[in-house]
């Protein structure tokens, strides 16, 4: 869906190419936007970055619900993302650290490097590599435990308000069911001790090895297979990067503290092996 404080730049330039572009109404003219290919939509979005970006590389943060201000009121990145999280916590966010550490859970921006759009993600690397764990452990479970897993879409009867846009919309329960070769109360146990091994040991270890051990750092990990809707993630390893680092001159600041990011595959490595040897050594069902 397009965003509607970009609707007349976006639409100004599709009604140039496209002539019954504005017969459409606002859920026609979305479809159509859905319908376009990634080249088309890029060209659009880049001329749209140039206007709207800030700083050097044109910059914008489009995470939706995000403390956007003005990027020019922030100093550095540290103080933008401190007050995400004293505005996360204010409105009762539980996995949050008692006091600021780094926050840092993910915003979705835009920027411009070398006249190409770039989408990316602003991300911790703590997350980066409790995640990539979390994925790994999903496969380790399922030699463990083989399964399959069906879903299923009912599409709810009455109509439900649409938070973003505020409209009465028909929603869609989604309803799954797992077969595991008759151990499915089993597999179902695992999954429930991992899920809290996870929340509650492994990822704050994570963390609190980052923290210690990776100190003013960035790295970038880039998708290339994808041309124009191509996808980057910028990882910080600790406030101290983030203070030196500001949206007015973001990748020229990224850049100087850039390592490779090929040395985060040893420390993954290194936490998967120790939840593997851990769910194996402490689950213990119960048939009973």
């Amino acid at each position: 869906m397009i965003k509607r404080k970009k609707v007349d730049f976006i639409e100004k330039q599709l009604s140039k190419n496209i002539t019954f572009y504005k017969k459409l109404n606002s859920e026609q003219k979305d479809e159509l936007w859905s319908l376009l290919s990634d080249y088309e939509r890029y060209r659009v979005l880049l001329k749209n970055q140039k206007r709207v970006g800030f700083g050097e590389d044109r910059f914008t943060i489009n995470e939706y619900g995000s403390t956007n201000k003005d990027l020019a009121t922030y100093k550095n990145l540290k103080q933008w993302d401190k007050e995400q999280y004293t505005y996360q916590k204010k409105h009762g966010q539980t996995h949050l650290d008692k006091t600021y550490k780094l926050y840092l859970f993910g915003d979705w921006c835009r920027l411009i490097e070398k006249k190409k759009l770039i989408y990316a993600e602003i991300f911790s690397v703590n997350s980066y590599i409790s995640d990539n764990i979390s994925e790994q452990l999903r496969k380790f479970e399922q030699g463990l435990y083989p399964h399959t897993t069906k879903i299923k879409f009912i599409k709810n009867k009455k109509k439900s308000k649409n938070p973003l846009t505020g409209k009465k919309e028909y929603f869609s329960t989604m309803k799954s069911k797992t077969k595991a070769y008759g151990r499915e109360k089993e597999l179902k146990a695992f999954r429930k001790f991992m899920m809290v091994f996870e929340y509650e040991i492994l990822h704050p270890k994570i963390k609190k090895y980052v923290l210690k051990n990776m100190k003013n750092r960035t790295y970038r990990i880039v998708n290339k297979k994808e041309t124009f809707d191509n996808f980057h993630l910028f990882l910080f390893s600790d406030n101290e990067a983030l203070e030196n680092c500001s949206f007015d001159t973001f990748l020229r600041d990224f850049n100087k503290l850039r390592r490779d990011h090929k040395e985060l595959k040893a420390i993954e490595k290194h936490f998967f092996q120790y939840a593997k040897q851990y769910l194996m050594e402490n689950f213990n069902y119960q048939t009973s």
